[in-house]
C-alpha cells in the first residue's frame, strides 16, 4: 500500500509526463500524439488520480488522462460529466481524446451522444473524424437503451444527433463524409 497521497501522485504524475516529453523533443515532433507509456506505480494508481488529472492545467496530463481512461472503460462513469466538459476544451488534441474516451463509455447517453455531435461543427478536421467515429460506437448503446432516461428526452436529443449527421454528409473533409455515414447506418436511420 503506497503512502503517497492523491496530490503529491499527480505531481509525480506531471513531473514525469513533462520529462518525457523534453527526451523526446525534436523539430516536427507532436507531443500531444505522443502515446506516453506509463509505469506500474501510475497505471495502477486508480481513477481518482486520472479523474484529478482531468483538471490539471498540463494539456499533456489531461491528454494522458484521458488516454488511461480509454484504456479501462469501466472506471469512466464517475467521471463522464468531467470528459464531456473536456468536449468544450480549447485544444483540439484535448477535444478528440475526450471523444474517444466517451466512444468506449459502456451506459452512454442520448445527451452523451448530443454533446458530441455538436463537434461536427468543429473548426478541426481531427476532431470532426474523431466525432463520426465516437457516434458510431455511441448510437447504437443509445438506441439499445443501455443508460435510462426519459423516452421523450432521449428521442429528441436522437433527432438532434441525427440532423447534425445529416449536415455533416456535405462535411469538405470524406473521411468526415464517411464516418458520418457509418454512424447514420448504426443508428438504423440512414436517410
Amino acid at each position: 500500500m503506497s503512502t503517497t497521497s492523491s496530490g503529491e501522485l499527480l505531481d509525480e504524475l506531471s513531473d514525469f509526463v513533462s520529462e518525457l516529453l523534453l527526451q523526446y523533443d525534436y523539430p516536427g515532433f507532436e507531443s500531444r500524439g505522443f502515446r506516453v507509456g506509463l509505469p506500474e506505480k501510475f497505471h495502477s494508481a486508480g481513477s481518482r488520480l486520472f479523474g484529478d488529472a482531468l483538471n490539471h492545467p498540463s494539456v499533456y496530463v489531461q491528454i494522458v488522462a484521458l488516454r488511461w481512461f480509454q484504456e479501462k472503460p469501466g472506471t469512466i462513469k464517475p467521471f463522464v460529466k468531467e470528459i464531456v466538459t473536456m468536449l468544450k476544451h480549447q485544444d483540439e488534441w484535448v477535444r478528440a481524446e475526450a471523444l474517444g474516451t466517451l466512444e468506449r463509455f459502456a451506459a452512454p447517453t442520448s445527451g452523451n451522444a448530443l454533446s458530441c455531435a455538436e463537434l461536427l461543427g468543429d473548426s478541426d478536421v481531427m476532431v470532426r473524424r474523431a466525432v463520426g467515429k465516437a457516434l458510431c460506437k455511441i448510437l447504437p448503446r443509445v438506441n439499445d437503451k443501455v443508460a435510462k432516461e426519459l423516452a421523450d428526452v432521449r428521442q429528441k436529443n436522437l433527432d438532434d444527433v441525427l440532423n447534425l449527421l445529416k449536415n455533416a454528409l456535405t462535411d469538405a473533409d470524406v473521411q468526415v463524409r464517411q464516418k458520418a455515414e457509418k454512424a447514420l447506418r448504426k443508428s438504423g436511420s440512414l436517410i
